[in-house]
């Protein structure tokens, strides 16, 4: 039930934007770390924890045929459950995050590990009770509910789970599949050891000649350089990589589309992506909607490649040139005091209450700052109902930072306010949300940082905000919704009974790619090996949201600077409001309907003001 962003900007990858990094853990100052003794004071405190679930793990089998009792034990069924599920929770974070600031330290992989372990166990020991309670009539499992005041909180968790009716299978089907999880995974993982472990590129050379390290890390840093030959070299050196083993990430890619599809059709889904969204219960016409909304919408990307091709003064644009800024000159640094105090004051329409508590992250340590060796790249927010909604950053003083910062900080908001306000039952988010407070907190730094530096009379600073607006606009909207079109296509195909080969991936995705970037660019024909590098193709139709997330929170922003009471509906009604109705709803509730096009069409009437307004000041 926990959440959690991995932050993708354009390289979609996770990918850390600074120098190599060499200070060790044990050298970073306590201030500047996260607080992870709230959960656990020390590791002796987490193996007492873990012994306590692992006896537990055999008591389980007893609450089995319990719920057809009644409502009383129904009760005690589901208070078992979420009693257990709160110590493993805080294990699993505990140990998650413990790894992922120092990767070096074996100690904390090996808590990881047992701990992954321990979570597997758990979770196929309760997988009786969905399939039980479904085998209970559904009136009757209703009545149950107005017997007991206790149970009426989980009136809406059985809504959903009778939704399910149909998509369930009996408790020995439903072991089965669940044993062959494992097995199933086999594609993933090897796609991960390849675009992970086994990963080595050529070394790239820059202009001098010098040679240069070529890592996921540092790819995203040489594609934004100004040394054209180095990103040359670099786009080259990464596709080589993919190109040389196209016919073996064809067959991950399509080992786990088949593996989507098995679970699709012995769930008797009308196809995959029916399946994914009837998961997070949102409308398929949200996915076709978004897509359909962006395809007439594609002039305004193309004109904003010719914008980047104008600025940059290029006779002919190439694929690696869209990631350097448009803006020229040293770029702006901040300190992580001077980005603490911009994103709570950027905050401020959120009204008094908002910035009290998001001033916690910094007072009780909820946030680990700076780079050190082995850990973990880029940012995320992740905590649980009963922990600190903890966030991990590799801040380097940059702009992107300090959205970074801000974005996380909008994670961490929301599962502080739903937990706040929600029984564990509902204490977490929908994914199709997840993204919405994150980037309506971006929209407020925008504001922010544009109208403070046009008071300065600062152009630089102006132009340097639009710029990134821009280009988070490009990398969240177009290029997910790009992803998202690919995504369906793709499943389509094996839907159909198509073969999913190296050759029909290479085409269709290049055929997209033009489709979206039309004539601004002259095309390098690497890039139809772009879909192979992209981990997101690997989850469930999960990028959608990236777009629709966006859209929602641009709509949300305007409604929020408009008029201060709309601040207290958003906080009230979507960031406390958690699981405890369906994400389509609790958007409408806070003043936003995706199953319209408005709120898409908005934020993309936003996005070409924004490069008038862009081309105005820079020419």
């Amino acid at each position: 039930g926990s959440e959690m962003c991995i932050r993708d900007r354009d390289y979609v990858l996770d990918i850390r934007r600074n120098k190599m990094v060499e200070l060790l853990r044990k050298d970073q100052k306590v201030e500047n770390t996260w607080d992870l003794e709230s959960i656990f004071k020390t590791n002796e405190d987490f193996w007492n924890q873990f012994k306590e679930v692992e006896e537990l793990i055999p008591q389980i089998q007893s609450y089995k045929g319990k719920v057809k009792e009644g409502a009383k034990a129904l009760l005690e069924v589901f208070k078992a459950e979420e009693d257990m599920m709160l110590k493993v929770e805080q294990l699993t974070i505990y140990a998650f995050l413990r790894k992922d600031q120092d990767s070096t330290n074996a100690e904390y992989g090996e808590l990881y590990a047992k701990t992954m372990n321990l979570n597997s166990k758990f979770y196929a020991e309760w997988s009786f009770l969905k399939p039980e309670l479904l085998s209970i009539d559904e009136d009757l499992l209703l009545g149950y509910v107005e017997e007991l005041d206790e149970l009426k909180v989980y009136r809406f968790e059985l809504e959903k789970i009778n939704k399910k009716r149909r998509h369930t299978l009996d408790p020995e089907q439903e072991k089965i599949i669940a044993m062959a999880g494992e097995a199933l995974n086999a594609s993933d993982e090897t796609f991960s050891a390849l675009n992970n472990a086994d990963v080595e590129f050529e070394p790239v050379e820059d202009k001098d000649g010098n040679k240069h390290t070529l890592t996921h890390g540092t790819y995203g840093t040489y594609m934004e350089s100004t040394d054209r030959v180095l990103r040359k070299n670099t786009f080259h050196s990464l596709y080589n990589y993919f190109k040389k083993h196209n016919n073996t990430l064809a067959s991950t890619l399509g080992g786990n589309l088949k593996r989507k599809k098995y679970y699709a059709d012995v769930y008797k889904y009308t196809s995959t992506r029916n399946n994914a969204l009837s998961n997070n219960l949102i409308p398929e016409e949200v996915y076709d909607n978004l897509v359909s909304v962006v395809n007439k919408k594609i002039p305004a990307l193309q004109r904003y490649y010719e914008l980047h091709k104008r600025a940059k003064g290029l006779e002919e644009f190439r694929l690696y040139d869209r990631s350097v800024s448009m803006v020229k000159g040293e770029p702006i640094k901040f300190t992580f005091e001077e980005a603490r105090d911009i994103v709570l004051e950027a905050v401020k329409p959120m009204g008094e209450e908002y910035v009290n508590d998001m001033r916690k992250a910094f007072t009780e340590r909820w946030i680990d700052i700076y780079p050190n060796k082995g850990k973990r790249s880029g940012a995320y927010s992740w905590g649980g109902y009963t922990t600190k909604p903890f966030i991990l950053l590799n801040f380097d003083g940059t702009l992107n930072d300090v959205y970074t910062l801000i974005h996380e900080l909008g994670h961490s908001m929301h599962s502080y306010y739903t937990r706040k306000n929600q029984p564990y039952v509902y204490g977490s988010y929908s994914i199709f949300v997840a993204e919405v407070a994150s980037t309506c907190n971006e929209a407020l730094l925008t504001e922010y940082l544009y109208n403070k530096f046009e008071k300065e009379g600062n152009k630089n600073g102006m132009l340097r905000v639009l710029n990134q607006a821009l280009s988070g606009f490009v990398g969240t909207v177009y290029r997910q919704t790009q992803f998202a079109e690919f995504e369906h296509k793709i499943n389509q195909q094996l839907q159909n009974g198509g073969a999913i080969t190296a050759e029909y991936l290479n085409t269709e995705y290049f055929n997209v790619v033009k489709k979206y970037y039309g004539d601004v660019f002259t095309y390098d024909e690497d890039i139809k090996y772009e879909w192979s590098r992209v981990p997101h193709f690997y989850y469930n139709y999960y990028v959608y949201q990236y777009a629709t997330g966006y859209s929602a929170a641009q709509a949300l922003s305007k409604l929020i600077l408009e008029d201060s009471k709309n601040a207290k509906v958003y906080i009230d009604e979507f960031l406390s409001k958690g699981n405890s109705d369906y994400p389509i709803e609790v958007l409408k509730n806070a003043g936003v309907d995706m199953s319209k096009p408005d709120a898409i069409e908005l934020a993309l009437q936003d996005f070409e003001e924004k490069i008038e307004k862009f081309e105005k000041l820079y020419f």
